[in-house]
């Protein structure tokens, strides 16, 4: 049985692709085969049991010493409510650490609107042009949150980052990763690159694309890319927020954000922000 997980809890849109793509590199770690299983997302999930779950994973007790996954709607409260309740039922004797990295959360918005128009979320996400919609400003309230698992686990088990951190120097971004696992910190990660899953290029995502992704994720990346850019059409332009829409998402996200600078110690001022 495996005993120390890495769950990279989000935020969405705040480079936990690039980050789980990174440190799939190091020996230590074993990487869930299917990015985002979201286990512990639903009751739906949870009930098929951790036997279950821990299938996912090709461990190798002799060289990983942590199995790691990234699903980002376990902080996705009150959409999915009881992520951090479920993972605190599971054995004692199982250790999880927790990453969580966040970006300016007008920036995460706006990507996270491009994502819906690719994902074709018409039907549940307004237009931009309408009423903001509040499952998403929700998403980027960082400390309600983060709350839910520092009212579970012990601090020193969770660890905030910036994104601006991951993109400006993943290198010693990863560095502290690793001393945060308690694994080798000095490793040469060789996959650095432009973080993944930021880029200009989005594409609005087929039916057929839709249908085969489950499988054409265990692909090369390489391959990935070619089927997706000849079923996919290229969405031109990345959405942007109006001023007023910013300003209101502002305010609504006024005391998340003293909340998170106070009680977090996040210095908010590096996105521009202040309170």
């Amino acid at each position: 049985m495996m005993k120390k997980f890495l769950l990279i809890i989000g935020s969405m849109k705040c480079g936990t692709t690039s980050l789980f793509y990174y440190l799939s590199e190091h020996p230590n770690i074993c990487p869930c085969r299917v990015k985002e299983p979201n286990f512990f997302a639903n009751h739906e999930n949870f009930s098929k049991g951790f036997n279950w779950y821990q299938n996912l994973w090709d461990f190798e007790p002799d060289k990983h010493k942590i199995a790691m996954e990234s699903s980002t709607h376990y902080t996705k409260i009150p959409l999915f409510p009881n992520a951090a309740d479920f993972i605190s039922r599971v054995d004692k004797n199982i250790e999880f650490k927790f990453i969580y990295i966040m970006r300016n959360p007008i920036d995460r918005i706006e990507s996270h609107y491009t994502h819906s128009l690719q994902a074709k979320w018409g039907s549940n996400i307004r237009p931009m042009n309408e009423d903001i919609n509040t499952q998403i400003i929700e998403v980027s309230k960082y400390a309600k949150q983060i709350n839910e698992y520092y009212s579970r686990f012990s601090p020193n088990n969770i660890l905030l980052l910036n994104f601006e951190d991951l993109k400006n120097n993943p290198m010693k971004l990863l560095e502290r990763i690793c001393n945060f696992l308690d694994i080798d910190p000095f490793f040469k990660f060789s996959r650095i690159s432009n973080v993944r899953n930021i880029s200009t290029e989005k594409y609005i995502y087929s039916k057929t694309w839709s249908t085969i992704l489950p499988i054409a994720q265990y692909l090369p990346l390489r391959i990935q890319n070619k089927i997706r850019n000849t079923l996919c059409e290229k969405i031109a332009n990345k959405l942007k927020l109006s001023q007023e829409q910013k300003k209101f998402i502002l305010n609504e996200l006024y005391d998340d954000l003293y909340e998170l600078n106070s009680k977090y110690e996040i210095d908010i001022s590096r996105w521009g922000l202040e309170i």
